[in-house]
């Protein structure tokens, strides 16, 4: 009998192991998709590939959901999905009692669909970021939230809450000088017929602002990077009481959960109004709105500089494990209040197996791992 070390056994199940997970990607079908080249060039690694293709992770997952056991036992529950649940789409935000509520922060991609596809991008691009990921934690805190259980709030999430609570309403020093709004070479300033339709579209502030509100300065500019990438935005700045106001207009387009959807997507008014009631309960900051701009839909949304978003390069790696599961918490707070039916959805979820989840999840990230690789290789 040949004698084999324990070194070499754990080799050989390091290698069997990585075999088995090519074989899983492998196995998953692609999908024809015309990959925008400006985000692909700014994409530096797979995790932010992912993070700038939205749609293509639905198609993906639509194109692969029998080969995917955990979405094909789960795809059935509907509720309303945040869209572009990943780690980086979730911060501190400003409520309109002066409170800072930690949820998810970017909401263009939301809209009706299975709600198990929301968990799973957190789960795929969490481990796209950190391979040590724990998926089974992520479970156990998403079905927390979905129950509405206790949970404690992880210290560097805290520390966003006091940070937020510190800077509060005002700009940021990085966007504003003075009463100007700080230029780069990606803006340009409006036209008149954009500074005449913003005027008229801040309209809808009256109620809520002083009437002798000053708007101070307007730019127009365009993300190059992410899943907004290419999208219109603009940028004005008011004196409302003595005090600056930072505003955005971002272009609305259809979300990418359209592969997805069940049913009709409602316009993008409802859309975004009910997405921000579900994430953000019932102090939303009267900023919120959305606004037509040359018949384009256009989301408004306070640039308050206590709006502090989660940025996983400042923390460190055990810091930014405890956040994510926190995220995957409030994801679950935030289905609560669509999903109809919480027993039954938990009852769905509970059955799906630890490595079923792990397999899945591995298979999709091998799968954007190695597109990304391949599509960098072929643009080099």
């Amino acid at each position: 009998m040949i004698a084999i070390s324990k070194k070499a056994i754990l080799i050989f199940s390091m290698i069997f192991g990585l075999a088995l997970r090519g074989v899983a990607s492998a196995s998953l079908q692609d999908v024809n998709y015309n990959f925008d080249q400006q985000k692909l060039s700014t994409a530096k690694d797979a995790f932010h590939f992912l993070r700038s293709y939205v749609d293509y992770y639905y198609l993906i997952v639509k194109a692969n959901r029998s080969s995917l056991p955990s979405l094909s036992s789960t795809w059935g529950v509907p509720g309303w999905c945040v869209g572009d649940a990943h780690p980086e789409n979730f911060g501190v935000l400003l409520q309109n009692n002066g409170a800072s509520l930690f949820s998810m922060n970017d909401i263009d991609d939301s809209g009706p669909c299975p709600v198990v596809l929301d968990i799973f991008r957190l789960m795929v691009s969490s481990r796209l970021y950190d391979n040590s990921t724990k998926i089974d934690k992520i479970l156990v805190a998403y079905l927390a939230g979905i129950q509405r259980q206790n949970y404690n709030m992880p210290p560097a999430v805290q520390d966003m809450m006091k940070k937020s609570q510190k800077k509060g309403t005002r700009p940021s020093d990085n966007k504003v000088s003075g009463n100007k709004l700080i230029r780069d070479s990606s803006m340009r300033e409006v036209t008149a017929d954009e500074a005449k339709q913003i005027k008229q579209a801040l309209v809808y502030l009256r109620p809520y602002v002083d009437p002798h509100t000053k708007l101070l300065d307007m730019l127009a500019t365009v993300k190059v990077g992410g899943g907004s990438g290419g999208l219109l935005r603009y940028e004005i700045l008011l004196n409302n009481k003595g005090s600056l106001v930072h505003l955005e207009f971002k272009e609305e387009v259809t979300p990418a959960i359209y592969p997805v959807a069940l049913g009709a997507i409602p316009d993008p008014a409802n859309r975004v109004m009910t997405t921000l009631k579900l994430s953000q309960s019932s102090n939303i900051s009267i900023y919120y709105n959305v606004v037509q701009i040359n018949n384009m839909s256009m989301m408004v949304r306070p640039r308050f500089d206590g709006n502090v978003g989660v940025a996983l390069d400042k923390q460190s790696a055990s810091d930014n494990r405890d956040i994510i599961l926190y995220e995957a918490y409030q994801l679950g707070v935030i289905h609560s209040r669509s999903v109809k039916n919480i027993n039954s959805w938990v009852q769905t979820l509970q059955p799906v197996q630890g490595e079923t989840w792990e397999n899945d999840v591995d298979a999709v990230t091998d799968l954007f791992a190695n597109k990304f690789k391949q599509l960098k290789a072929k643009n080099q």
